[in-house]
């Protein structure tokens, strides 16, 4: 196994030009901002759904004892 005692050298090298990540370009740019839309778009939609149970529960105006019956939807 060789030793590399020089990175900069080492990587501008023909031999190994682009090899150290190959893969890199515009369809894992793609991926990464798709994934970023989803995971915003998660959190808007969680949002919304915890909102609106959150308001609802809110209109039904439980009495300071109601926790004493098993109320499930508390």
């Amino acid at each position: 196994m060789a030793t590399v005692t020089n990175w900069i050298d080492h990587l501008s090298a023909k031999e190994v030009a682009g090899a150290i990540y190959p893969g890199a370009g515009s369809s894992e740019t793609l991926l990464v901002i798709i994934g970023i839309v989803i995971w915003i778009g998660w959190h808007v939609l969680t949002n919304n759904y915890e909102n609106e149970k959150l308001s609802r529960l809110a209109k039904k105006r439980h009495g300071a004892n109601d926790h004493k019956s098993n109320i499930t939807d508390w």
